[in-house]
């Protein structure tokens, strides 16, 4: 069997052409933060280097209704919209997606064995000959004695077995380069990081600060089993609060991805004896970004923090604070303030940044690592501060030209 892989491993090409006439991007089925993170990274690599590309949604448990494969179509086309706006792709897209086991779709076999499929476009652990679990669960790819090796370089090779016995020409490996932190896993583990929007609480990391003891009031009810349930309201478990939650950021604007992200940082802080401290970035440390002079200034950038705030959760105003941050670590890092935290509340694309600042904690500081609380980026590409100040620096060059 070792003689027969090191034949067929041969059997693709991992130098990228500059552009492909008929691309296959293998996703996972989107029912994580870690899928969505993962498939987003592979349609964005592909579209760079075809106008033609079938999409296939993999998943090991086939046990989904038709209306979630139907709501998984969606939530892809809706990805790709994104990704093509967001790569400024001159033309439109000539796109089919093919989840498993939706009725009257053609099987992933079909799309195999087209003329015109010239590349493969996936991950490691989504696309291996044996995979735990490809719907992104988080075991990766594997291999099985005497049944070939898991990973896109040999599923590709044997795609491209088959492919050479019926006198079709040979598809080329497009890895995704780098792999984003947010769909590592090991990175994940490693890092203390916990996704807010869909993890399962009894998967969160063992270090997880339980500040709840100490709540007591008449709204609030302990029902033995762990968790607290709010009359009224929704059951919350212990392990999704805690007593000293930080997030920081530059606050340019406070558009909805702000206003998200500053939510479910509230939404992590245990009622009535949790602290929130939010730091915005000092305006040198803004100089280098595009459209720097369009940004406000620290304290409007601040009030506007306080503001929404306020209006958000109004009974923790002596909870929270806002304070200017003019180094990479800001007071989670500090030796004198650092030591009260417990997690930090950040989006995938700054999940690098939380690990840094863990590493330091750990390393120089001797502190605990936080627990990352993860939220992965929905806005769309024109929500991004960038996209907004390019918008509001055109909009002054259109009103100064009216003007002239």
């Amino acid at each position: 069997m070792k003689a027969r892989h090191r034949i067929t491993s041969k059997l693709y090409s991992v130098t990228p052409k500059e552009k492909y006439c008929h691309g296959l991007a293998i996703l996972r089925m989107p029912l994580t933060s870690i899928d969505r993170i993962a498939n987003e990274a592979i349609l964005e690599s592909a579209i760079q280097k075809t106008n033609k590309l079938s999409v296939i949604l993999r998943s090991s448990d086939n046990d989904h209704s038709l209306a979630l494969l139907r709501q998984y179509v969606g939530e892809v086309y809706s990805t790709l919209w994104d990704c093509t706006f967001s790569s400024n792709h001159p033309e439109f897209l000539d796109v089919v997606v093919y989840p498993q086991n939706l009725p009257n779709a053609a099987p992933e076999q079909w799309i195999h064995h087209r003329e015109d499929l010239d590349m493969v476009c996936s991950h490691d652990s989504i696309c291996g000959w044996f995979s735990g679990s490809a719907a992104g669960r988080g075991t990766l790819f594997s291999s099985s004695k005497g049944s070939g090796m898991g990973g896109l370089k040999d599923h590709v090779a044997a795609l491209n077995a088959d492919r050479q016995g019926r006198g079709l020409s040979q598809v080329d490996v497009l890895s995704v380069e780098p792999w984003p932190k947010g769909a590592d896993i090991q990175f994940q583990k490693d890092s203390n990081v916990v996704y807010m929007d869909d993890v399962a609480l009894e998967d969160a990391p063992s270090n997880v600060v339980d500040g709840n003891d100490e709540l007591a009031s008449s709204n609030i009810d302990d029902d033995g089993d762990g968790s607290l349930v709010f009359l009224g309201g929704a059951r919350i478990e212990s392990k999704s609060l805690f007593q000293n939650v930080c997030v920081g950021g530059t606050f340019d604007g406070m558009h909805y991805g702000h206003r998200k992200l500053l939510t479910l940082a509230v939404s992590s802080v245990s009622p009535q004896t949790g602290k929130l401290l939010v730091g915005v970035t000092v305006d040198e440390m803004l100089k280098g970004k595009q459209d720097a002079d369009l940004i406000p200034p620290l304290k409007e950038r601040m009030d506007g923090v306080r503001k929404f705030l306020n209006r958000l959760a109004p009974g923790m105003k002596n909870r929270v604070r806002v304070v200017p941050i003019s180094d990479p670590y800001g007071p989670p890092g500090s030796p004198d303030d650092g030591i009260d935290f417990d997690a930090l509340v950040l989006s995938h694309e700054t999940l690098e940044n939380g690990h840094l600042l863990n590493l330091h904690r750990v390393k120089t500081l001797g502190f605990k690592p936080l627990v990352l609380l993860c939220t992965r980026r929905t806005e769309a590409y024109g929500m991004s501060s960038t996209a907004l100040r390019e918008r509001r620096r055109r909009l002054l060059e259109e009103v100064n030209k009216a003007t002239s």
